[in-house]
């Protein structure tokens, strides 16, 4: 591929309305049919229910009660009116992250969240897009996001944070990558990344051990107790769990997609042994390219934190579109809907997934290199 010119042309425009317009369109009517079905009573923004009741725990000096799963759920039935089997699965220093919102009563501060969210990952993604930045928050997965008041878009703007300043500004790429252990299991290859510069992973552990003992300090070392002993190990029992609830449908990794049992746990060894020898084959940092290796490699992800796998799907198509074989267009567009696709047809996804990822991993040079080069405007 070295050498090949790069064309100017971008996908047709009625292609290019549809990607962005159906993915979010189906990802919400999914998501929609599970809030109102009729044996199922849950508040707006299901997952921001978990922040605020959290938030306001930890405004009351009763943090540790988040860790304790039928606390925590009597703590959501009193703040929001609704009793649900959802648990506070976040450790104590992402109480920091809900302190703020629970300062506000519950509908002005799920949609203070979701602007905030959506406002941090447009400024996060800003440099990286070669299309019009606002973009970068209608793809399906951060559709999930603005309805359910998930983590996604904070975490992805905190994933772009960390690779854009990575090789100039170690120090900075450490601080993201401290932040972004509130959800310490997205960021593997954030970890894995973070070893190429010393000074970022000597930042990002000093950031990590000071997070840990303010938060110890602030909220009680019985909240960290409760977390390793309750929060840990009802996260595991989940992957183990019989049934067909919803949420399984949301987690694209090829162990959920074919089973949770010894076929998913063989054929999700092999995806991710597949996923890890095309990223050293490919011999870069690309924050692209791994944000798409996270869901294939982790099996307990959900796909409302695949804002960043998904947009650079989307960057892909739009700048190398004229140099792309067919094939590789149809793969990178139904891997951009992977979100959507996890809902309805879950195991196809992980094929889908690891196909897209060989088309990222083959491109000769990283997807947050080459936006720096002059591109044309999107009309």
């Amino acid at each position: 591929m070295t050498g090949r010119p790069v064309p100017a042309s971008q996908p047709p425009f009625v292609f290019w309305a549809c990607l962005w317009s159906i993915g979010a369109a189906v990802a919400l009517v999914g998501v929609a049919y599970d809030i109102f079905r009729p044996q199922l009573v849950i508040p707006p923004g299901r997952d921001f229910a978990n922040l605020y009741a959290g938030g306001k725990l930890a405004l009351a000096s009763e943090a540790w009660q988040a860790f304790d799963l039928d606390l925590f759920r009597l703590a959501i039935r009193d703040q929001v009116g609704t009793l649900t089997q959802q648990n506070y699965s976040y450790p104590p220093h992402a109480l920091f992250i809900a302190l703020p919102f629970a300062l506000l009563s519950y509908l002005p501060a799920f949609i203070l969240f979701s602007l905030t969210g959506a406002a941090l990952f447009v400024w996060a993604a800003r440099p990286y897009v070669p299309f019009a930045p606002l973009l970068a928050v209608l793809t399906p997965a951060a559709a999930l996001f603005l309805l359910n008041g998930h983590y996604g878009l904070l975490i992805g703007a905190l994933w772009l944070f960390f690779f854009r300043n990575l090789q100039e500004r170690p120090a900075r790429a450490g601080l993201a990558a401290a932040a972004l252990t509130f959800k310490p299991h997205i960021g593997l290859f954030v970890a894995l990344a973070a070893l190429s510069q010393r000074r970022t992973f000597v930042t990002a552990v000093a950031a990590m051990v000071a997070l840990v003992a303010v938060s110890a300090a602030a909220f009680g070392l019985a909240s960290w107790y409760g977390f390793i002993g309750q929060t840990v190990a009802a996260q595991a029992d989940i992957l183990t769990r019989e049934g067909g609830d919803f949420y399984f449908r949301l987690m694209p990794s090829a162990y959920v997609a074919y089973g949770r049992g010894p076929v998913g746990w063989v054929a999700h060894c092999l995806f991710a042994a597949a996923a890890v020898m095309l990223l050293v084959r490919a011999r870069r940092i690309d924050p692209f390219a791994f944000a798409t290796a996270t869901f294939i490699v982790v099996p307990y992800v959900f796909v409302y934190d695949m804002t960043v796998a998904c947009l650079g799907l989307a960057i892909l198509l739009w700048r190398d579109w004229g140099m792309l074989k067919g094939w590789e267009r149809v793969v990178l567009t139904l891997a951009f809907f992977a979100p959507d696709l996890s809902l309805f047809v879950q195991p196809l996804v992980p094929p889908i997934l690891l196909a897209a990822l060989s088309v990222q991993a083959r491109l000769e040079v990283p997807a947050y290199r080459r936006v720096q080069v002059s591109q044309p405007e999107a009309t």
